[in-house]
């Protein structure tokens, strides 16, 4: 910044300020984002609305069409196959937008020095780099057959999901949280039969209070969900017609299909190759930028503060942010407090959970078809909430109002 002590020359020199700012703040090209995800794509996008002339190129490991994530875990019961949930090519998506994409390109190695990228397509050079590379399924060390698990995280496991659904009768679902409760509901509104493994004393136990945990498995049970709590699967042994499954607490059972829904790990291998700082995800700071200057980071690969942000408002709010940090307009992400909706539609579910480091209580109260639970700190003031039911709904503004006025509320 320049600072003018006298006004009467503001006008002699302001030509020279602006034109001084602007050579300063001109971006780096090409932006190359790594990645074709929700992060991915959405950057692309907001990019090409901030600056016509970017230069901007993705380049994603698979075949590049555009697709909504959050639908794979309820699109069965909609009826939606893998080729409606392809929404884009990444030819139409590069015709509408003018940039250049880059399908089946895996990146080896990042040279930060040189600012280029080595990839088993060739090599590319960079101006500014932006790594969205995601999350990949945690993979639990289960005994015998362990293949037979499957995730689906991405499109391409959602067409294999449903290959491997043909004939099958019933389905084991590993995993008791968010995730694995959206496919039990939509794999029991499917007819299908259900049953779900969980380490949890109800479903969600990190993000429900107990009323509210019971109110959800009585709902999915309503479907035919059966449920294994407080345990996990142990081994998978190959049957004639399917898999014959062993708990950790001794019980057996068979299922024709097992889906592991148990969580999401960073993918920052490319990152910690490269020499960039990463805990459980690639570390940046306030504008989204890692320990190396010029690299960037943005979705479910990153970690802010020491705490995973895995959901589309924060992601939303850093591809607005970093668009136009990388247009040159440095702008550091704000994250507003924003609830979480769950699919389930037998029990509709939209939480806020507390601070992780916040004291406080649950205090539940029961509606005609669910339940209002209120998190108060030491002090009284709402912090978080649990809204199930589509009575319980209706407090959903007022009460998100009620913590966005709360003083000092971590995010």
């Amino acid at each position: 910044m320049i600072e003018i002590s006298e006004p009467v020359k503001v006008a002699a020199v302001a030509p020279v300020v602006v034109k001084q700012a602007m050579a300063d703040v001109s971006p780096a090209q090409p932006v190359v984002i790594i990645g074709s995800g929700h992060a991915g794509y959405g950057l692309a996008q907001a990019l090409r609305k901030a600056n016509p002339q970017l230069d901007v190129r993705v380049l994603t490991q698979d075949c590049g069409h555009i697709y909504s994530k959050p639908a794979l875990s309820i699109a069965l019961a909609q009826g939606r196959s893998a080729a409606v949930l392809a929404t884009e090519s990444p030819m139409a998506l590069e015709q509408r937008l003018g940039i250049r994409i880059h399908s089946h390109c895996r990146v080896e190695r990042i040279d930060v020095v040189a600012r280029r990228l080595h990839t088993n397509l060739g090599e590319m050079q960079y101006g500014q780099l932006v790594l969205a590379s995601g999350a990949s399924p945690l993979r639990l060390p289960i005994e015998g057959c362990a293949d037979a698990l499957l995730s689906v995280n991405n499109l391409q496991d959602y067409r294999a999901f449903r290959e491997r659904l043909d004939g099958v009768r019933s389905v084991a679902v590993l995993g008791d949280g968010l995730i694995g409760c959206e496919f039990a509901n939509d794999l029991a509104s499917s007819g299908y039969q259900v049953r779900v493994i969980g380490l949890g004393k109800w479903p969600m136990e990190r993000l429900l209070p107990e009323p509210a945990g019971l109110q959800l498995q009585q709902a999915l049970s309503g479907l035919g969900v059966q449920w294994h709590l407080r345990t996990t699967l142990q081994r998978i042994e190959q049957g004639a017609n399917g898999y014959r499954l062993e708990l950790a607490d001794g019980q057996h059972f068979d299922a024709d299909l097992v889906v592991s829904a148990v969580g999401l790990r960073p993918n920052v291998e490319l990152a910690q190759a490269a020499g960039l700082e990463c805990g459980r995800g690639i570390k940046v700071d306030a504008h989204l930028q890692t320990s190396q200057s010029g690299i960037y980071a943005l979705g479910d690969c990153i970690e802010v503060d020491g705490q995973l942000l895995p959901y589309l408002a924060p992601i939303n709010e850093g591809i607005r942010a970093l668009a136009k940090t990388l247009s040159g307009q440095p702008t550091p992400v704000t994250y507003p407090l924003a609830p979480v909706t769950v699919k389930t539609p037998a029990a509709p579910l939209c939480l806020l959970p507390p601070p992780v480091d916040c004291a406080g209580q649950w205090h539940c109260d029961a509606t005609g078809d669910g339940l209002s639970a209120a998190f108060r700190d030491n002090d009284g003031a709402l912090r978080g909430f649990v809204l199930l039911g589509r009575q319980a709904q209706q407090k959903r503004n007022a009460w998100l109002q009620n913590c966005q006025d709360t003083p000092q509320h971590v995010a």
